[in-house]
Formats: C-alpha cells, structure tokens, sequence
C-alpha cells in the first residue's frame, strides 16, 4: 500500500525550498554588502603631496580627488630676507615648509590638525653645513594619512670650511628627529 502525495503537501514542500532559497539570498545578500563596504573603503583616494625643485625654488603640490594646489618656496629670496634680518635661517626655513605643506593641502582636503615627522641631516653643525637633507617620514591631515612622493629635500650651499674641518665634520654630523603637529 503506497501513499501517494496529496497536491497539497507538494505545494508546501515547494514553498519551503523557495522560502530556503530566499532566506539563502538574503544572507548572501548581506555579505556582499559587507564585502563591498569594506571594498569602497580599500579604493577611497588618499590625499598625496608631491614635493619638486627647480632652479632655487621648491614648489609643494597637493593633489586629491581632482583637485590640485601648488604653493612655492622661493629660497633665494627666503635666505636673503632671513640673512638681511639676521634671523635663524634654519628654523625659520622649516616654519615655512611646514605653514606651506599645511595650506596646500587645506585648500584641496580640508582638515584641522596637520601631523608631520621628518629628520633633517646636516653635514657639520648647523653655522657651517654646506648640505642639510630633510626627508618626511610621515603626514596625517585629522588622522588621514597622505601620500608623499618626493619626500626629500637637499639644501646645497657653497662649502667655505678648511680641509681639517671637512675631514673632522662626520664627529659634528647633526641627525635630528623633528614631530610638528600644526
């Protein structure tokens, strides 16, 4: 005696694998909300600041999304305000630098708090360098980090030390750790 099964117990086995299948789609579609949130996140641009010489000037470029920001640094000029007005050229160099990086990039990412970490690298002590190498290590505009590219600078001047002072001057090298925070 074999039981055949009612049309209706056939309808409701259907509509439990359709509501199986459903219920399957809907978690899928789930995790691939997830997936693809955690994909934007990877692709959102970063802002990136290019640093270029040319000729006695540096000009700092700022570049996000489209939009671009160039400010230069004429250092010729700089140095013969500074020597003129008998100020610190070094500190006040990199105070310039610094308000200069910091307003490129505000004018294309907007932020409030500027990070910066670099070392400078001068060859002898700072009065007599003939070459100081500044190189950025890393940038965060509000937590953001930016993309440097070209991140370092090399200040050549003429070398007026004697031969003993350029033979001695590694024992007065200068390595300094600088963190800024504008």
């Amino acid at each position: 005696m074999s039981e055949t099964p009612s049309p209706e117990s056939n309808i409701s086995d259907a509509n439990s694998e359709s509501n199986m299948s459903k219920n399957d789609i809907s978690k899928s579609t789930v995790s691939s909300e997830s997936t693809v949130s955690e994909m934007e996140a990877l692709k959102t641009p970063k802002p990136v600041l290019k640093i270029k010489s040319h000729d006695g000037d540096i000009s700092i470029v700022a570049k996000y999304i489209g939009e671009v920001s160039i400010k230069p640094i004429n250092l010729k000029f700089i140095m013969a305000t500074l020597w003129w007005e008998k100020a610190p050229e070094l500190e006040t160099f990199f105070n310039v630098l610094e308000l200069t990086i910091k307003r490129a990039l505000k004018e294309v990412y907007p932020h409030n708090k500027l990070s910066m970490n670099y070392r400078y690298c001068a060859n002898d002590h700072l009065e007599d360098a003939s070459e100081i190498i500044v190189e950025i290590e890393s940038l965060t505009a509000d937590d953001t980090e930016v993309k440097v590219e070209g991140d370092s600078i090399v200040l050549m001047g003429k070398d007026d030390r004697g031969f003993f002072k350029k033979l001695t001057s590694f024992r007065r090298k200068i390595i300094e750790e600088v963190h800024k925070e504008i």
